[in-house]
């Protein structure tokens, strides 16, 4: 690193420890403390910083648990009682089938939406250039992540980064709606009961890995998600000093996100009209003191979700700068990210984040998420790519309105 480097490593190696010393559960009180104080640093850099709350739950440990249990119910009410109550199983399995899709995919909430919501918080600061005709919105998150045995070190490390596959419970909600209905018009006999034993059995083993989540310690959080909060307020302060030109700069950093995308959710639905007439673009950072610098394609627990080409196509030419150099493209994120409901939503999307030399991201969820397990020079590669980016996509705006200019002429 130059002189250059190794002050921006300092600061943001400092960053990385004040915020890793919050303890910041989704919708707490120390989620609270964290977001005022990103607002403070944000304002410090002469940023129009504000926190805008919401309310919502983001337990989802006891959410998806609790569908769990109510899939496994409705198995053995055809088990225990025949054809009777059967008719009742399957369709109470089928609900949770298509709540629990809308859950892992971010696209609703059904059952979810009866659990009691709690206030959290977004933090939202600006470039000052609302007369800009696009939108940048980078974005990170400032609560941290419950731990579990689902996220043992040892399990993640053999599932390459991921915790127990989800698409495995929803299968087996499936074939208990499936074996459930079988059951109620008293077809497949002994095959009927050994799915319905299976898919319920399966069904339980994931809830308790669920209410061993929600009932864990908090992680530190230094590399999930301090480290992409220190690259944000990096890039607010090179931005602030010089604003693109014909562009306006989000600073965005979510609450709840790891109560499963709460944040984002709520800050979209709340500038939607806004950003509708904008043109915007959003850049997830997450994660980046694991090593080597990656963007994600596309994501999804249940099925595979492509990131915008517009936004996939300003990384892979941003990854071509030579400050970029090393940083890959994958296929599909081993997690869920703000950008998943920027893409449902429409708005061009790509995630930032970084992976070991084995290809998965090291501690995560995990109590050794500290900032001495940040490899800090990743974090400031990190923020090298996605100066890239902003460069390329400012200059590509700045085409746009030369043409449109032209146009007119």
């Amino acid at each position: 690193m130059d002189g250059g480097q190794v002050g921006l490593a300092t600061r943001m190696a400092a960053d990385i420890r004040a915020l890793a010393a919050i303890p910041r559960p989704p919708a707490s009180a120390g989620e609270h403390a964290a977001a005022d104080w990103l607002r403070e640093r944000l304002a410090g850099l002469g940023l129009s910083a504000e926190i805008e709350s919401f309310r919502f739950n983001p337990d989802y440990g006891v959410i998806w648990g609790s569908h769990l249990l109510v899939a496994a119910v409705a198995a053995s009410l055809p088990l225990f009682f025949g054809q009777q109550l059967a008719v009742a199983g399957a369709i109470v399995a089928a609900i949770v089938a298509i709540s629990v899709w809308g859950e892992l995919t971010a696209r609703f909430r059904l059952l979810g939406s009866l659990f009691p919501k709690r206030v959290s918080w977004n933090v939202l600061a600006r470039s000052g250039n609302r007369a800009a005709s696009a939108t940048l919105l980078i974005g990170a998150h400032h609560d941290a992540a419950r731990s579990g045995s689902a996220f043992h070190p040892w399990l993640i490390a053999r599932g390459r980064g991921s915790p127990p596959p989800l698409y495995i419970l929803f299968i087996a909600i499936l074939i208990v709606t499936v074996a459930a209905s079988m059951s109620a018009i008293g077809a497949g006999g002994a095959i009927t009961s050994g799915l319905l034993i299976a898919g319920g059995l399966v069904c339980l083993a994931y809830a308790a890995l669920f209410f061993d989540n929600s009932r864990s310690p908090v992680s530190p959080g230094a590399n999930d998600n301090a480290s992409g909060v220190a690259v944000l307020l990096a890039l607010a302060e090179s931005i602030a000093s010089a604003p693109p030109e014909g562009l306006d700069v989000w600073f965005v950093s979510t609450g709840s996100e790891e109560g499963f995308l709460g944040g984002i959710k709520a800050l979209l639905e709340r500038h939607q009209e806004e950003l509708r007439q904008k043109q915007p673009l959003f850049i997830a950072i997450e994660m980046c003191g694991s090593g080597e610098v990656v963007y994600f394609e596309g994501e999804g627990f249940l099925r595979r979700y492509r990131y915008d080409e517009a936004a996939l196509d300003l990384a892979a030419r941003a990854a071509r700068d030579p400050s970029s150099t090393g940083v890959r493209a994958v296929k599909t994120a081993p997690f869920a990210s703000d950008a998943l409901v920027a893409t449902h939503r429409g708005i061009p999307a790509v995630t930032v984040a970084s992976v070991n030399a084995a290809g998965f991201i090291p501690h995560y969820h995990w109590s050794t998420d500290t900032p001495d397990n940040v490899d800090i020079g990743s974090v400031v590669k990190a923020y090298d790519f996605i100066r890239a980016m902003i460069e390329r996509y400012e200059s590509t705006q700045r085409s746009q309105t030369d043409e449109a200019l032209e146009a007119k002429r």
